[in-house]
């Protein structure tokens, strides 16, 4: 996975149709709660946001959650698929940065999971 840049969702601008899509964003909290194993990982009204906001808001959210997650965040960060090796050079970092950076990777991770699956959950197609 390329390095974060944090505050930096330039990677999202390719799909602009499908990330300005309120159902695109649920699909991808619905993803991150998924993989985390918790219902309320990230639990952000959606209605108003989209693109950038919206992953903002996601973001911001689960980077308030992450520290909760501490005694299995790596069975978590596996089942994301987010590499050892990247967040190895997280560790030196104060603990506000490394949880954003962190949910930044989450974010990205999950957001290309659901574009690579690429189905709303009514099984229409992106």
């Amino acid at each position: 996975m390329a390095s974060i840049i944090p505050e930096n969702y330039s990677y999202l601008k390719p799909y602009s149709g499908e990330i300005n899509r309120k159902q695109f964003w649920e699909n991808v909290v619905a993803q991150i709660n998924k993989d985390t194993g918790s219902e309320n990982a990230v639990h952000v009204k959606l209605e108003d946001l989209q693109g950038e906001e919206a992953a903002e808001a996601i973001v911001t959210h689960l980077q308030k959650q992450l520290p909760a997650f501490t005694p299995r965040l790596s069975e978590i960060l596996y089942r994301i698929d987010i590499d050892e090796e990247n967040t190895k050079r997280l560790k030196n970092l104060s603990d506000d940065l490394y949880f954003r950076i962190l949910a930044e990777m989450i974010l990205k991770r999950e957001v290309m999971k659901v574009l690579t699956n690429g189905f709303l959950s009514d099984n229409t197609r992106l």
